[in-house]
């Protein structure tokens, strides 16, 4: 998808040096979010949107509205960020070209393992991200833009 600069799991979202960097190494002028749980959380919403730079305009979708926007082409350079890598199966089955996907943080939980380094998946989530491989997405881990890109298949 053109000016698709950037498809990003981080169930932080947006966060300090980390969005920054991908910001500013992306030139991206806008971030989307597509997460059903924050896209109906208006305290969350308000935190998002102070939490990302003046200049960067903001976007917090349900899965729904996501593929709505995403079917339309995107008309400045766009980071696309998720929680977790259901949401982005979901636009990939509704017909959203995504070609990779930056596993950039999953913190542990109780029905998550470690995946890689401090990545950490459930199973389901796991079957997930081969689910989106075998559609033909490259999923990597890159947790900052200076980090070497690992390709996520080996660990799960």
């Amino acid at each position: 998808m053109q000016n698709l600069v950037l498809t990003r799991i981080d169930d932080r979202l947006i966060h300090g040096q980390v969005m920054t960097a991908w910001i500013k190494e992306r030139k991206a002028t806008q971030v989307v979010i597509v997460d059903d749980g924050t896209a109906n959380d208006d305290y969350m919403i308000e935190v998002l949107e102070m939490a990302i730079p003046e200049e960067i305009a903001i976007g917090i979708f349900t899965k729904e509205d996501g593929v709505r926007f995403f079917s339309r082409p995107l008309s400045e350079p766009t980071i696309l960020l998720v929680k977790g890598p259901e949401a982005l199966n979901y636009l990939v089955d509704a017909g959203i070209h995504i070609e990779e996907i930056d596993v950039g943080g999953m913190g542990s939980r109780n029905n998550r393992s470690v995946l890689y380094k401090n990545i950490s998946a459930s199973p389901e989530e796991r079957i997930t991200f081969q689910e989106l491989v075998n559609k033909g997405v490259k999923v990597f881990v890159q947790v900052m833009p200076k980090d070497k890109p690992t390709d996520i298949t080996k660990y799960l």
